[in-house]
């Protein structure tokens, strides 16, 4: 990418740019919900929400869940006319750091099995296929690729 970014944690005040940038067709209240219900995961020491943001503002985001079983990369969403340079990779790379910080031994990451660059982007990450499930995200139910890594502790 010819611009330097950077990923640090979201904040409140990253929510009109991430709706600009990244959720253009959701109500700034649902990103409002998504960056309260990271804030709070942060809070309970249960996950995190992150930006890759530059100079002229919000770029990307990614969430990670601590679930008892596995951690979880979810909502990863890098602004359209940005993708393929490098900004979800650096995301998933920066919640996969966590984990490895966290002493996490197992990480989830989840994509529509109508987004083939998304998974394809998860396997060239490391990430290995693992079941298949049907998920409502938003627009009907439709076949979601869960992908599983797992990590040294």
């Amino acid at each position: 990418m010819s611009q330097a970014f950077s990923v640090r944690p979201v904040t409140l005040e990253d929510a009109a740019m991430l709706q600009s940038a990244c959720y253009p067709y959701s109500s700034i209240d649902a990103v409002r919900e998504l960056i309260h219900r990271a804030l709070d995961l942060a809070r309970r020491g249960r996950g995190v929400g992150m930006v890759a943001v530059n100079e002229t503002g919000v770029l990307g985001y990614g969430q990670l869940t601590l679930w008892p079983r596995a951690a979880e990369i979810s909502d990863l969403n890098v602004t359209e006319a940005l993708r393929s340079r490098g900004i979800g990779s650096a995301l998933v790379q920066t919640l996969l750091e966590k984990c490895r910080l966290l002493h996490i031994a197992k990480v989830e990451i989840g994509a529509a099995l109508s987004n083939p660059r998304a998974i394809a982007l998860y396997r060239r990450l490391g990430f290995r296929d693992d079941r298949i499930i049907d998920l409502d995200l938003g627009d009907g139910i439709q076949p979601v690729m869960y992908l599983v890594m797992q990590l040294a502790t």
